[in-house]
């Protein structure tokens, strides 16, 4: 064979893996944030770029108010993470923005948006309702290691939150984020029942059930459930006094579980299901007898008021449940309703944070859905 038969077929060869190479198509980049739900008191996070190019970043403004947000750099390759600091909202109305990261081949978008300048008296979470003025009410928060919440410095990452009454010995609610990442684990049930040791360190008294349940036939009946957290210092919390509520073997064990067991599959297919469960103790049932150290009130009912959000898609939905063993073989979607009707029923105002960060005509068009038309998406 001549040279330059050889020559030709190896530009031959070359042309074709140039030819192969110029087909491979990068890969669509990916920008993050830990949250994309900001408080109005400004801070700094993390932004994560991954790209398999050169890339620039730009924020675009939504709403009036401009240069909130500065950006540790506009301009990088491949991945890296920036800087992203937001200064403190002095505004009454919540503000967002698009962070936009272009490569030579792909825009993505992120949406942000940071809540207004509002006073609360407890973290803003999107799950928690609005506080109740009494002298008996506590709230509380614990950390995923079992430990007190304080601030994301000291403790990390919240468990669950609960509003203690200290006068019947229930907490009124528990409220806490829900998604499959939190759900993953395969610890089981810690199944010892224990004394909350942020009770304990606070010197207030509270049922002791680690021997038995309240007596009366009442079951040690969980709001947050054992199932919602599977890794094993979080699932141990869900163990604690605080947690449980004297609750009717039947409905515990049928029309209740059966629910929690759909909140969890409600969970899986979205981004987070904010939960507040609680009970209705205004006009117990009655009190269980002092086997437990104290006479606990018996509720009358049991709620849940669920946000989905998936996305920048959000949606609400709310359950109240009589507690009565007459309704555990029901079907406990005869008993969803609205978030504004739940607050009706039961006097709380849940998701108060959420017209912070999406504006109140939004959210109250969010808590009034008809619940029927709502979970035809969930």
């Amino acid at each position: 064979m001549s040279r330059r038969f050889v020559i030709l077929g190896a530009v031959a060869v070359l042309g074709a893996l140039l030819s192969s190479c110029e087909k491979v198509e990068e890969r669509i980049p990916v920008l993050s944030l830990p949250s994309t739900l900001l408080a109005s008191t400004g801070g700094t996070q993390v932004l994560s770029v991954a790209a398999e190019s050169d890339w620039t970043l730009g924020v675009e403004y939504q709403d009036a108010q401009k240069d909130w947000i500065s950006l540790g750099k506009t301009a990088g390759s491949m991945f890296e993470d920036v800087s992203l600091t937001v200064t403190a909202n002095e505004g009454d109305a919540p503000r967002s923005a698009v962070i936009r990261l272009t490569t030579k081949s792909h825009k993505v978008a992120l949406e942000i948006i940071q809540s207004a300048s509002v006073a609360h008296s407890m973290p803003v979470w999107m799950e928690l309702p609005a506080p109740q003025e009494s002298p008996e009410l506590y709230f509380f928060a614990h950390d995923m290691k079992g430990g007190r919440y304080l601030n994301n410095v000291v403790s990390g990452t919240r468990n669950w939150s609960f509003y203690w009454d200290s006068g019947k010995y229930v907490s009124h609610w528990v409220a806490y984020p829900l998604n499959a990442s939190l759900m993953d684990g395969n610890s089981g049930r810690y199944d010892v029942f224990i004394n909350d040791p942020i009770l304990e360190e606070e010197n207030m008294a509270q049922p002791y059930l680690t021997p038995r349940s309240y007596g009366g036939g009442w079951t040690r009946g969980h709001q947050i459930p054992s199932a919602d957290r599977q890794k094993m210092d979080s699932n141990k919390s869900t163990f604690y006094a605080t947690n449980m509520t004297p609750q009717q073997y039947d409905f515990n064990g049928e029309i209740w579980m059966r629910l929690e067991t759909k909140v969890r599959n409600y969970a899986r297919n979205c981004d987070t299901l904010y939960v507040c469960t609680g009970c209705d103790v205004r006009e117990p049932l009655g009190y269980t007898g002092t086997q437990s150290g104290v006479s606990v009130a018996i509720p009358s009912a049991y709620f849940k008021a669920l946000l989905r959000r998936k996305g920048n898609d959000w949606s609400a939905v709310g359950y109240y449940l009589p507690h009565s063993r007459d309704i555990s073989g029901d079907d406990f979607q005869r008993y969803s309703m609205s978030i504004e009707a739940l607050e009706k029923k039961t006097g709380i105002d849940f998701f108060t944070n959420l017209p912070a960060f999406l504006g109140k005509e939004k959210a109250e068009a969010i808590e009034q859905a008809d619940p029927n038309n709502t979970l035809k998406n969930w």
